[in-house]
């Protein structure tokens, strides 16, 4: 029997007396399933790897220090990408604090972070990337706690830095924390590709005509309404599918109703006469904050006649000269 048997998920820690009770307890292992075989790693040179560490057992005394496997490509977030800086640091930051906090002595730690250091060069960065301490860090997570977020796409860190001066100028830093949304990944863009969302769900559809098929049934959009007879422009965002907020402006649009952008467009624009529209997708954005913010930006670049000339202002009037950055 082991002497010492611990387990972590699907890694083992097995501990006898001799060789010959190792490879009897590695065989009982390998019996238990046919669909389980275990591989197994051996001490070289004293130190046995196991999981993120190596552990040498000497004299009683037990030493760890970081292990990064031999097929680890090492490879992080490069620091020439276009990633927010401020997710570039915490990718250095975690790698190097994990590579100190395995470790139990300083020899091993000396060397845990020269590993890290060599990982980082190769990555792009300069090993002075990683010096800002742990306390302050945690400071400022607190300090922000309390703060409301502004959350805006990301663009770039030029722009990320020119939108704090506008908060520091509006003198909000002490309510507002600006917060990064990441751009759409592989995965997001799968996601929204998935067959049934392919598939038109409207009876005589005013968007899938001007688009492609399945757009109808799209969620979290910037869209927007053009009046056929007149081109008059409305643009909104929606969380729903987009059908579902096409129905309501098309029901109010029939019932003329004056506080509904298409029903006002209606009465003053055509004389209570009916018109025909269509619907295109501007973007798409999951989040609701970030969504906002473009249908802002998007108010302002297309001046569309039918919405109300007063929406958005607080957003556009600060954030007008980022306008052209965002490609619109």
């Amino acid at each position: 029997m082991p002497q010492m048997y611990c387990r972590y998920i699907d890694d083992c820690c097995v501990i006898t007396s001799t060789q010959s009770e190792m490879d009897e307890c590695f065989r009982i292992l390998n019996q238990q399933s046919q669909y389980i075989k275990f591989t197994r790693e051996t001490p070289k040179d004293g130190w046995l790897p196991y999981l993120n560490t190596k552990v040498n057992l000497s004299n009683g005394v037990l030493k760890m220090k970081w292990y990064r496997k031999e097929s680890s490509k090492n490879i992080l977030v490069n620091a020439k990408s276009a990633h927010p800086i401020a997710i570039k640091r915490a990718v250095i930051r975690n790698m190097f604090r994990t590579a100190a906090m395995v470790c139990t002595g300083d020899h091993e730690r000396s060397e845990s972070r020269k590993m890290a250091s060599q990982i980082a060069s190769s990555n792009g960065y300069s090993v002075s990337q990683h010096l800002r301490k742990h306390h302050i860090v945690n400071r400022d997570r607190n300090h922000n706690k309390n703060k409301l977020p502004l959350c805006l796409p990301f663009v770039s860190d030029e722009v990320s830095a020119a939108i704090q001066k506008c908060i520091f100028r509006a003198e909000l830093q002490n309510d507002v924390v600006l917060v990064s949304i990441p751009n759409d990944n592989i995965k997001k863009q799968l996601v929204r590709n998935r067959l049934y969302d392919k598939q038109c769900v409207s009876e005589q559809c005013i968007v899938c005509p001007h688009g492609k098929e399945g757009d109808c049934a799209k969620i979290g959009v910037i869209y927007q309404i053009e009046c056929l007879d007149c081109n008059a422009l409305y643009i909104g965002e929606t969380g729903r599918a987009l059908n579902v907020r096409v129905r309501e402006h098309l029901a109010s649009k029939r019932r003329r109703s004056l506080i509904s952008p298409l029903g006002r467009h209606r009465n003053e624009a055509h004389d209570g006469n009916d018109f025909n529209v269509k619907c295109t997708i501007l973007t798409c954005e999951a989040e609701i904050s970030a969504r906002k913010a473009l249908e802002a930006f998007w108010i302002t670049v297309k001046n569309p006649e039918m919405n109300n000339k007063n929406e958005c202002l607080s957003i556009t009037s600060d954030f007008l000269p980022f306008v052209s950055l965002c490609e619109l």
